[in-house]
């Protein structure tokens, strides 16, 4: 593609991390040119620059391409970092990377349910694959060429590996329902995660809420009955809502008149503040998504003695049991989510011993945090590569 000066993101609108992407650049003024994933743009730009067909992609001014969001997000806040995303303080910079991680690969469980294993809402999913990959061809064929746009029964098939089963759905919807429950009251005191302007982890959160659990019928209803302050929080960031809540007009001489609005830069909670109304999620990320996390670490470090050098862009190595609630049952062991991990332990690592006894300090406030944040994955360091990771050969990774 020709160079320019604007970007362009080669997404879809039901994609999980185009919900995370695209709010995010639409944040940070970023000009960018919305391309939609099509069968051509598969075929003749995806594939061939990617390697696979996936979404989104960030083609950059100088025709650079990006496929990870977090690798996405890392080269824009270093080229572009006003108004940035990250916090500078030790406890909330790991917050939002945690968070990140949750929303990235923990909340991916509830999404992935919510969509497939719903029969009823079929025909609207089957028309937002075919309205994506062919934007011409008319609406009824759009939803009833699911062969050719995306098959139903190969995503719902899916499920199996992210341990979507039979015995594990109940605790599946409970969970993600009592995490609705929790954000709803999160976001009745703070705007935002960590306070007046986003982070990198309220954009993440947008992944799974977005575009399966607000925009698909059946989980849609769920949320706005439910949680109805979390359905607004998701208008807001998608800019579906103009106005904004801090918009408060007031009547002089017959005249609506907007009333300035109060001299603050919008920013993160001062003195490294973590919201209450968090600690419910970091908990329910630690007890559901921790354990899963340092077993998998475990069993990787054991596949790679076992392995030697085969160990080129992994992503699932077997199989192990995890609990949800009262219930164990078995689910894939994902490597990628270990990158993320490996994020986390090296930001802990590289903290002063000062910065380590206040994060240390916060992290006893939860059962399991400080395990999965001192993690050593010095035996077992990956890199990522494309849509994958691979075993960092030099005992170092590439983040």
């Amino acid at each position: 593609m020709a160079s320019s000066e604007r970007y362009q993101l080669l997404a879809s609108e039901l994609s999980y991390f185009s919900g995370k992407i695209r709010p995010y650049l639409r944040y940070k003024n970023i000009p960018f040119d919305s391309v939609v994933s099509t069968e051509e743009i598969y075929e003749k730009v995806i594939f061939p620059r990617v390697g696979c067909n996936v979404v989104p992609v960030v083609i950059t001014p100088d025709n650079k391409v990006l496929q990870d969001t977090t690798a996405m997000i890392e080269y824009i806040e270093r080229n572009h970092p006003e108004p940035s995303v990250l916090p500078t303080t030790p406890i909330q910079t790991l917050v939002s990377m945690l968070l990140e991680l949750y929303a990235d690969e923990w909340l991916l469980i509830p999404a992935m349910h919510y969509r497939w294993s719903f029969m009823e809402q079929r025909k609207f999913v089957d028309l937002q694959f075919g309205r994506a990959a062919a934007p011409t061809s008319p609406p009824l064929e759009q939803m009833n060429n699911p062969e050719r746009f995306g098959s139903y029964e190969n995503f719902k098939n899916s499920l199996q590996v992210l341990g979507v089963n039979e015995e594990t759905v109940p605790e599946i919807e409970r969970s993600y329902k009592e995490f609705l429950d929790d954000f709803q009251t999160h976001l009745s005191r703070y705007p935002y995660l960590l306070g007046d302007k986003p982070c990198v982890a309220d954009f993440a959160f947008c992944g799974p809420l977005y575009p399966h659990l607000y925009r698909d019928p059946v989980p849609g209803f769920l949320m706005r009955c439910r949680a109805p302050v979390v359905a607004c929080w998701i208008e807001t960031m998608i800019g579906v809502l103009q106005e904004s809540p801090a918009d408060v007009y007031t009547v002089v001489d017959g005249r609506a008149v907007k009333v300035p609005p109060p001299k603050v830069q919008p920013g993160f909670l001062p003195n490294d503040e973590i919201p209450e109304t968090l600690f419910p999620i970091l908990q329910r990320m630690f007890t559901e998504q921790g354990p899963v996390l340092l077993d998998t670490l475990q069993k990787f470090k054991e596949y790679i003695k076992e392995s030697g050098d085969d160990t080129d862009m992994m992503r699932v190595i077997g199989a192990h049991d995890f609990r949800l609630g009262d219930v164990t049952s078995v689910r894939g062991m994902f490597v990628y989510p270990l990158w993320m991990l490996q994020r986390i332990t090296d930001y802990y690592s590289g903290l002063s011993p000062g910065q380590r006894r206040e994060v240390d300090a916060f992290l006893d406030r939860f059962q399991g945090g400080k395990e999965l944040v001192k993690a050593d994955m010095s035996q077992c360091r990956v890199e990522r590569k494309t849509v994958g990771v691979t075993l960092a050969k030099s005992g170092s990774s590439k983040l």
